[in-house]
């Protein structure tokens, strides 16, 4: 009940919708008992039927209330239908809706807790789940309980000893359908847990499919899909076997409901010879009875679904109710005043174990350039990361522009600092969309000199509609050096007072990166600028160079210093250069 309660927030905008259903459902109730209702009169009228114009008149008259009454129900149904179905699928849009947007708001900490592929399942096939339970609630709610209610009483008011049978078999068929639900509610639990093994299997094939490939491991990954699918079919048959109880027994207790009425009201008719009670009568007892079976079978089908919902209920608002560890302060700064950068005794650690950065303590001057290197796993990336507030510190402070980045808007922090990764997105549409992400108002003439920086233009010029040209999903239509330098001009649009440059040039040959750093530091020497790679190429013009290694700065110096006091940078340098002195390799 908590959940649901939770949930109505989603049928903002819907609620009008919902209640129209509910009102035509109930007036498709009511006109459906009286059906029954006025069956028994004309059966009674026809069993007593003279021929004279007035016996006629009397059997049209309930003839035609009988088929107004009918002809009320079907319509009221069908418009019920129509609100139920509008009503779920605006319920189902504002959850994916609300979900997707506080997933934006997650820190990485909070997207690891929960996967991309459970993430993806959560707005998927949970919110499907949950949508299709209350269209199934939105028919339900009000029909079963009411057409219920009101044939039971209806029994009572033709002949209550024969409906005593039914306060007997409501109770146990109440029962029972509790019974299967908890007995299948753990199993479904088990089993959308699974989808979310599912979909990263899918989405890891997809994803990788040159390295599958490339290795020939198709059947590996087709026996890894199969055995994750074969385990959620044999959990879902499992299930749905106890579900499927719920059909024969309310079959059996229905039918042995009407048989033992049938016996009860029978009797009654001949020992009192019609007087208490007549063959209309027990006809419109059958048809009560019959009612109460609808409706118990309509609440058996919702309370399917509910089970189903159930678990996709908890699990959706488990991702919506998520706090994100890292949000905006109270009274936030909301401009960055420079591009200075200072570490104070900073200390990280992705979990409760091991710190993978120790006691950086560093001050870097605004429109500096700073190089950093070190062996893989040194923690230079997550270092940069605690710039944009990527991540949170757990020791220490990091200040940019003099102020503590906890102190900043979340959204003026990250506009100042720019982040261009090895592995960067490109997204589908144009490439005028993708370098837009940095400004969605620059000009062309921002445009083009962002690419003439970052060394975008001489591929551009031979791509078949220059910035129109269309990228693919992923950027699958670039190579990877092409990717970079598009990652590049679109984080330089942000016109940044901090970029970092995450081994993003990886993929570019030496002299396309010397000379994207040299269009840096000619066109944009204000901005500090933090230059991650392998290649010591890539840092030896920087300011300063700092050489990590297992989460601590060892050395700082410029390259000529590092030659002379870094037994580690210089042998760094020689082994890429052969051994070889500065100017050779320059």
């Amino acid at each position: 009940m908590k959940e649901i309660i939770k949930l109505l927030r989603y049928i903002k905008g819907y609620w009008k919708d919902t209640i129209l259903a509910w009102v035509c459902v109930l007036l498709e109730s009511v006109a459906e008992g009286l059906v029954a209702f006025f069956m028994q009169f004309l059966i009674n009228e026809v069993g007593n039927l003279t021929g004279s114009p007035e016996s006629m008149n009397t059997v049209l008259l309930y003839s035609g209330i009988i088929a107004g009454m009918a002809l009320l129900a079907a319509a009221t149904g069908i418009i019920a239908g129509v609100f139920a179905a509008s009503a779920a699928a605006g319920f189902g849009k504002n959850i994916r809706e609300a979900l997707f947007v506080h997933v934006q708001d997650y820190s990485f900490k909070n997207i690891d807790k929960f996967s991309t592929s459970s993430l993806v399942t959560r707005a998927t096939t949970d919110v499907t789940n949950v949508q299709n339970a209350f269209q199934m609630i939105c028919r339900a709610v009000v029909r079963a309980p009411f057409l219920m209610v009101f044939a039971l009483i209806m029994c009572f008011v033709t002949y209550w000893p024969a409906a005593l049978v039914f306060l007997v078999f409501i109770p146990v068929s109440g029962f029972v359908l509790i019974f299967i639900a908890n007995k299948t509610h753990p199993i479904f639990v088990k089993v959308f847990n699974a989808y979310d093994d599912l979909n990263q299997a899918v989405d890891e094939d997809v994803d990788g499919i040159r390295v599958v490939k490339s290795f020939n491991r198709e059947d590996y990954q087709k026996e890894k899909f199969g055995k994750v699918s074969y385990w959620i079919y044999s959990n879902f048959k499992k299930a749905e076997k106890r579900i499927a109880l719920n059909g024969p027994f309310m079959n059996l207790a229905t039918y042995g409901t009407m048989i033992a009425i049938s016996i009860i009201a029978s009797h009654a008719i001949v020992a009192t010879q019609e007087t208490e009670i007549g063959v209309g009568a027990l006809t419109t007892l059958m048809t009560y009875s019959m009612m109460i079976l609808m409706s118990l079978m309509l609440v058996s089908m919702v309370y399917v679904m509910i089970i189903i919902g159930r678990n996709s209920t908890e699990r959706i608002l488990e991702a919506v109710e998520e706090v994100p560890d890292i949000s905006d302060p109270e009274n936030p700064i909301e401009t960055v005043p420079n591009g200075e950068v200072e570490f104070k005794h900073v200390n990280f650690a992705y979990s409760k174990g091991k710190d993978v950065l120790l006691d950086v303590n560093i001050k870097v001057k605004s429109g500096s350039t700073i190089g950093i290197l070190g062996p893989t796993g040194s923690s230079k990336t997550t270092l940069v990361s605690l710039i944009a507030r990527l991540f949170d510190a757990q020791q220490g402070e990091v200040l940019v522009g003099g102020h503590n980045v906890k102190e900043y808007k979340l959204e003026s922090l990250r506009d100042s600092v720019a982040v261009v990764l090895q592995k960067n997105t490109l997204f589908t549409g144009t490439i005028r969309d993708n370098l837009k992400w940095g400004n969605e108002n620059a000009t062309d003439e921002q445009i083009m000199e962002a690419c003439d920086i970052a060394q975008v233009t001489p591929f551009l010029k031979d791509m078949p509609d220059g910035l129109d040209t269309k990228i693919e999903q992923g950027g699958s239509n670039v190579s990877g050096g092409q990717k970079q330098r598009l990652c590049i001009a679109r984080a330089l649009l942000k016109n940044p007072k901090i970029l970092i440059l995450d081994d993003s040039t990886s993929a570019c040959d030496t002299h396309t990166d010397k000379l994207i750093r040299e269009g840096l530091e000619k066109y944009h020497p204000d901005i500090t600028k933090f230059i991650i790679a392998q290649r010591v190429l890539s840092v030896k013009d920087c300011n300063e160079i700092w050489v990590m290694n297992e989460g601590r700065v060892l050395e700082t110096g410029t390259n000529d210093e590092l030659m002379k006091t870094s037994a580690v940078y210089k042998d760094l340098f020689e082994s890429q250069n052969g051994g070889g002195d500065f100017d050779a390799a320059n």
